[in-house]
């Protein structure tokens, strides 16, 4: 039996972790993302997913 792959969500506009998790920066910069999505490869993750429709962004 082979080992499970997981992925990440790449942080996109208007997304909602911020809105569960107060201290998460609402930062969707290629900086920012770039450095997450290197992160998980250094643990392990071997996927990178992206929201195809941008449902959940923030209104003021």
């Amino acid at each position: 039996m082979s080992e499970p792959h997981y992925g990440i969500w790449a942080p996109v506009g208007g997304n909602c972790g911020p809105l569960n998790a107060p201290d998460e920066p609402i930062d969707t910069s290629y900086e920012r993302t770039r450095s997450l999505v290197l992160k998980a490869e250094r643990l392990g993750y071997v996927a990178t997913l992206v929201a195809q429709h941008l449902f959940n962004q923030i209104r003021n």
